[in-house]
């Protein structure tokens, strides 16, 4: 990124190196302790720029600078050599020679930006790239600059506390809002055939869902971060108001981050309610490790475990494990596109002897996020999960394996720096070999967001 900043904005202003400063005369065949031609000097440094080698020059430059400090051009090239050489304090003094003279100078100023960066002088660095950002300067320097910028934002953010939240309502439709059975008969053990009751067939209804969160992030010091959120839902089934659902979801603990690595450690906590009715607790722990590979590619690893608790179903309460691996690729498209992708494993462990509850699953997702053009942004996502269980049901004496496969498709329009409009339609089929956990779904909401 810098030599591309370098030769746009080299571009910009070609009289500025045209100039020759007064008392560039030289003495011929001259030695260290004699000035060169600074027409040779000049020549030599300008090739070693373009071929992107400035800080070979550099001992050349500092050598003749006893008699070539001062001239802007000549202390321009020993800015570049010297920033280049990862000697951002002596680019420093070079470029404020340049700028003291011409003030107007916009690649001393961008250099020395880049300078002041490298010298861990954020707050400086950034005074100069805006002042080289409120010129009339060409599109693709304008991106490069505000690149910067926005690189200096995002660290200054990272050493103060942040908090974000949001606010959502949404209405929808359910088609199978109890995961009724998509058979119409049952085959029990012993060949025998039943018709499912009705409580155990698809039921549709309305929805309408009230969602609420907030996070925050606190440097604790160096590379460290103290993180948590909380997160309260409500959905309400006008059809099936025994089926009505309240989570509470909350989570806080540690992050470490470096130039590439991030790595959290978070306590996990949920309760769910069904119809007001306690059903289900869940507590335990994520850890999640990511590297950006490059600015196209991040790559990252995950595990995780918790503890299930049922309020009225003891024989249910469980150990999941899982851990995974994930994949983010920026596509080379002319508009935003990421694609990003999840592999994982794991298996669920009854407390009670139960083997019919125990099982092992395996599953795959990728979703494809785009933002084409205008306050549009959208996602495809597609999944697939296995569960092989290890015990049969008695009931129809066999073990119950499951695929299940979903899709959906979801769009945020951007209303203003706050409110966004989200309509998304998802489908799920779940191919059980066992009849009550065969099932199809399908769910269509419109949500509208604050975030604060």
């Amino acid at each position: 990124m810098a030599a591309g900043l370098l030769g746009l904005l080299l571009s910009l202003s070609p009289d500025v190196l045209a100039q020759t400063p007064p008392g560039s005369a030289a003495l011929p065949g001259a030695s260290a302790q004699s000035p060169l031609p600074l027409g040779t000097i000049l020549a030599r440094a300008r090739e070693a720029v373009a071929r992107g080698r400035a800080a070979d020059m550099l001992g050349l430059l500092e050598a003749q600078s006893q008699w070539y400090a001062g001239s802007p051009e000549f202390d321009y090239l020993l800015g570049l050599a010297a920033l280049d050489a990862g000697k951002p304090g002596a680019a420093i003094l070079a470029l404020e020679r340049v700028l003291a003279i011409q003030p107007g100078h916009l690649p001393a100023r961008a250099e020395i930006a880049r300078a002041y960066l490298a010298a861990k002088e954020p707050e400086a660095a950034r005074q100069q790239f805006e002042a080289v950002a409120s010129q009339p300067i060409p599109p693709e320097v304008r991106r490069i600059i505000d690149t910067y910028l926005s690189g200096i934002s995002r660290a200054s953010a990272a050493s103060r506390a942040q908090t974000s939240g949001f606010v959502e309502l949404a209405i929808g439709w359910d088609s199978n809002v109890n995961l009724g059975s998509a058979s119409s008969q049952w085959l029990l053990a012993g060949g025998i055939s039943v018709v499912p009751e009705r409580v155990s067939q698809p039921s549709s209804s309305a929805q309408s869902t009230v969602n609420a969160g907030f996070s925050w992030l606190v440097p604790i010091g160096g590379t460290w971060q103290w993180i948590g959120g909380a997160q309260v839902s409500h959905r309400a089934n006008p059809a099936a108001h025994t089926l009505d659902a309240s989570t509470l979801d909350l989570n806080t603990g540690l992050g470490w981050r470096t130039d590439c690595h991030t790595a959290n450690m978070l306590a996990q906590y949920q309760h769910l309610r069904l119809a007001q009715d306690s059903f289900r607790d869940a507590a335990g722990l994520l850890i999640q490790w990511r590297c950006d590979v490059s600015s196209r590619t991040q790559l990252g690893l995950y595990a995780q475990a918790a503890d299930f608790s049922f309020a009225q179903q003891a024989v249910r309460d469980a150990r999941r494990v899982q851990a995974g691996a994930t994949a983010a690729v920026v596509l080379p498209l002319a508009f935003e596109a990421v694609l990003v992708g999840t592999a994982y494993a794991g298996n669920e462990t009854p407390r009670a002897d139960v083997e019919q509850l125990q099982y092992r699953f395996h599953g795959v997702r990728a979703a494809l996020n785009l933002a084409p053009a205008g306050n549009w942004r959208w996602s495809a996502a597609v999944s697939w999960e296995s569960r092989q269980y290890a015990g049969a049901e008695p009931l129809f004496d066999q073990k119950r394996r499951d695929r299940q496969l979903e899709v959906s498709l979801s769009a945020e329009r951007t209303l203003d720096r706050h409110w966004s409009l989200i309509p998304q339609v998802s489908a799920v089929r779940n191919d059980s070999n066992l009849a009550p956990s065969d099932f199809r779904r399908g769910q269509a909401q419109l949500a509208l967001r604050y975030r604060f």
